[in-house]
Parts: structure tokens; C-alpha cells; sequence
């Protein structure tokens, strides 16, 4: 019932500042159009609204015209951030636009950011809600996925590759780690019943940065980079990557720490034939294999 209230009340202070941001509106004409007490719209200043850029004018409440207090490189960032909502959906995006406009009152800046993820819906960023809400105070889920009825420990909410993913313990299972696909979860029904994970489980969960991470010992695969695509390993490191050697020729070997081959084995095929794996040899043999099987199909 609490997580439904905030949802409502965030909802709310949401809709205040688009009005707000358009017509300057007085505490007891708020209270009217959404049928609360005054008291109510005074909380909702006092410990939402002013922080997102909300003030009082007199008897009105409206959105600051001049920011003083961003520098220019946060505004930049907030842009940015702005603009990545916009990958999300309609729904999130109406709603952290207004949100990041009350904090930088211009987003003027000139730039473009693409994510490419999937739209949160009005249902999923409830049940959105509802988890981080779980996840934070550690409370075990009751929930149904793919038709089926789980109860699970929720650990995590991850976006890999534009779609969002639940991490989580599941309790029919045997604690099995398992990753539920957000869009697929329904009846999400937090327990009074709560759960602690050890020091090396959240260590771990702080490595996952894929779909197909485990939460199992991470190993290492080296891997020989040519010349030609060492720039964008160094523009845009990998996880875990560490340099091992650069030799004269302007080539750079690497280790990178996976837990499943699916991990990197998409990394590879990506930059091949500028691209080979030193070491271990299961991953080159599969990757020798699994090339020739495609080879053999196609000639």
C-alpha cells in the first residue's frame, strides 16, 4: 500500500511541475485540482517540488526562470541525460523531462544522445518501482513470470543491451541466480519477510555487466588486438579489461574477465579478423569452430 501512495504521490508532484512550468497556479488551487488538503501541497513543496525548481512568487507557486547554481558542465550532463530518457518511452521520458527540466530550467544544449532500449511503459515503470523499492529494503517477492508463480530474492534491476533485466535468487530453485526480463514480470507482491546476501555476492553482482554473466568465479581470456582497432578498446574500455603488453608493431594484448563464453564471444566476432584470442583455448577452439561449421555451410 505505501509502495502504491509514493507511486501516486510522485505521479502528483510530476504533474505540478508541468503545470506549474506553464501557468503559475496558488497552494489552495492546487489542493482543488487534485483533491487534497493544502497541507498536502505544502508537504509536497517542501520536500519535492522546491527541489526540482519549484518556488513561491508571492502566493503562487511557479518554476524558476535563472539558474545560478549548475555550471555549465552539469547542465551539459543533465542534457544528456534528458536526451537519453528519450530512448525509453513516452511515458518515462514525459515524466524525467519535467523532472531534470526543474532542476537545470534550460535544456538548451546542443546535443543528440541515442540509446537503443526498449519503452518503458506506465505498468512496467510501476513494477520498476515496486522492485528497486524491494531490492532496497531487502524484502522477499512473491511474482509470476512467463506464467508461472516464483518466489524470489530480488538483488538488482540491470539494462543489458537496451532491455531491462531482474536479478535475482529464486527460492524454488535452490537460490539458482537467475535474470527475469522486466517486460515479462506480473503480480509483483513484496513480502514481510526479509533476506541478506554476503560481502562477495554484492562484490560479484558489481562485475555483471551482461545478460550472460554468472555469478560464478570470473575467469580471464587474453586476446592479441591489431593495430588497427587498439583505438577503440582505449576510447571505450571493456570490464575488467587490463593491458598486458604492447608490442613494436602497434599491437596490444589484453585481458578481459568473463564468466561465460557468451560474454565475450560476441566481442570477438565483432572485430574479427582484427581480433585473436591467445588464451584459454577452449574459447579459441570454440570460436575456431564454430567459423569453420559457417564456412563450410556457406561454400
Amino acid at each position: 500500500m505505501k509502495i502504491k501512495q509514493q507511486s501516486k504521490r510522485l505521479d502528483r508532484v510530476h504533474d505540478i511541475l508541468k503545470r506549474i512550468s506553464k501557468t503559475p497556479l496558488t497552494m489552495s488551487e492546487l489542493a482543488k485540482i487534485y483533491g487534497v488538503s493544502t497541507k498536502t501541497i505544502q508537504r509536497d513543496f517542501n520536500e519535492y517540488l522546491s527541489h526540482y525548481g519549484a518556488v513561491k512568487k508571492g502566493r503562487k507557486l511557479s518554476i524558476r526562470d535563472v539558474d545560478t547554481n549548475i555550471d555549465s558542465d552539469d547542465k551539459i550532463v543533465i542534457n544528456i541525460l534528458d536526451n537519453m530518457a528519450k530512448s525509453l518511452g513516452f511515458e518515462f521520458y514525459n515524466k524525467a523531462h519535467v523532472l531534470l527540466k526543474g532542476i537545470t530550467y534550460q535544456l538548451n544544449q546542443p546535443i543528440i544522445t541515442h540509446i537503443s532500449s526498449e519503452e518503458l511503459d506506465e505498468k512496467s515503470l510501476e513494477n520498476f518501482t515496486t522492485l528497486e523499492s524491494a531490492i532496497s529494503e531487502k524484502r522477499v517477492v512473491e511474482c509470476r513470470y512467463k506464467n508461472h508463480k516464483f518466489r524470489v530474492l530480488p538483488l538488482k534491476l540491470a539494462m543489458f543491451e537496451g532491455f531491462w533485466y531482474l536479478l535475482l535468487f529464486d527460492t524454488n530453485d535452490s537460490d539458482k541466480f537467475k535474470k527475469f526480463y522486466l517486460s515479462g514480470i506480473s503480480d509483483i507482491n513484496p513480502l514481510d519477510e526479509s533476506f541478506e546476501i554476503s560481502q562477495e555476492t554484492e562484490s560479484r553482482l558489481g562485475r555483471i555487466n551482461s545478460a550472460w554473466a554468472t555469478l560464478d568465479k570470473p575467469k580471464t581470456a587474453t586476446l592479441l588486438l591489431d593495430k588497427q582497432i587498439v583505438k577503440y578498446f582505449k576510447r571505450k574500455e571493456y570490464a575488467k579489461q587490463t593491458l598486458r603488453r604492447e608490442a613494436g608493431d602497434g599491437s596490444v594484448e589484453i585481458d578481459i574477465e568473463y564468466t561465460d563464453l557468451m560474454e565475450i564471444k560476441p566481442l570477438v566476432y565483432y572485430f574479427l579478423p582484427f581480433i585473436k584470442v591467445i588464451e584459454p583455448k577452449e574459447l579459441a577452439d570454440v570460436i575456431k569452430n564454430e567459423m569453420q561449421g559457417y564456412l563450410d555451410e556457406i561454400c
